[in-house]
């Protein structure tokens, strides 16, 4: 079977997180050439993405390397929940520097790269939380509902040059970054661990966790040239937790 993708390199940030890797996975299974970008190195190219200067070198790296740049996927996510009131400064602007701020600093040093030729594809990691909020998620929300006009911003300005610029909004996954959760979770609704995770199922009519494949296939999809049309929007994938 002839890969969907090849020829195709892309850059996924936070690909060394659960749904990075299985991005990055279902990425190459289609014959493209990845470059995964993570902040604690390992087997990913190792840039802070939450900053110009490391996106610009992230960019500059795969230029590099491959001479090209076709896909961005942007990720790399973090999380702190706290009631506003007492809400840390610093963790307030780590959460919009890597989730709102790192993806615009890559959206526009990748820019020339993507808009070079047509077919260009960025695909974001938003969330159900990019509609709707969440108590004590102030900087997450926040920060979800930016990328969304981010992401609409970056399909309006590029479809005329062939770019497209799309989002995917998980629903609960069981990974490292929820499981981080789930102490805090804990704390703020002064309950067990077993009530939390019954709390977060009773939010979809499928109760069961979204696998991070799952979301890797629709990445992946918006990603292929069989998704030309779709541009400036967001796909759940939630079980139905939106609807």
């Amino acid at each position: 079977m002839v890969k969907k993708l090849e020829k195709r390199v892309a850059i996924v940030t936070g690909a060394a997180g659960a749904l990075g890797r299985a991005t990055t996975a279902e990425l190459r299974e289609s014959g493209v050439d990845v470059v995964g970008v993570d902040v604690v190195g390992g087997d990913c190219e190792q840039f802070d993405i939450a900053s110009k200067e490391g996106c610009a070198a992230m960019v500059a790296r795969t230029l590099e390397l491959h001479g090209q740049l076709d896909i961005l996927v942007l990720n790399a996510g973090v999380q702190h929940a706290s009631p506003i009131e007492s809400f840390d400064d610093v963790q307030w602007q780590r959460v919009l520097d890597v989730c709102l701020n790192g993806p615009f600093y890559a959206i526009k040093a990748a820019w020339p790269a993507l808009t070079g030729t047509p077919g260009g594809r960025i695909v974001a990691t938003a969330s159900t939380l990019s509609f709707r909020a969440e108590a004590n998620k102030a900087a997450y929300n926040a920060a979800k509902h930016g990328l969304l006009g981010l992401i609409k911003t970056a399909a309006v300005e590029g479809g005329q040059l062939g770019l497209t610029a799309n989002a995917v909004a998980p629903g609960w996954m069981m990974t490292p970054l929820v499981e981080k959760q789930l102490a805090d979770q804990m704390r703020l609704r002064e309950a067990s661990r077993d009530e939390v995770l019954a709390a977060f199922l009773e939010e979809q009519p499928v109760k069961r966790f979204v696998e991070t494949t799952e979301v890797a296939a629709t990445i992946s999809f918006l990603a292929s040239p069989a998704a030309s049309a779709i541009n400036g929007v967001c796909v759940p994938v939630d079980l139905g937790a939106l609807a």
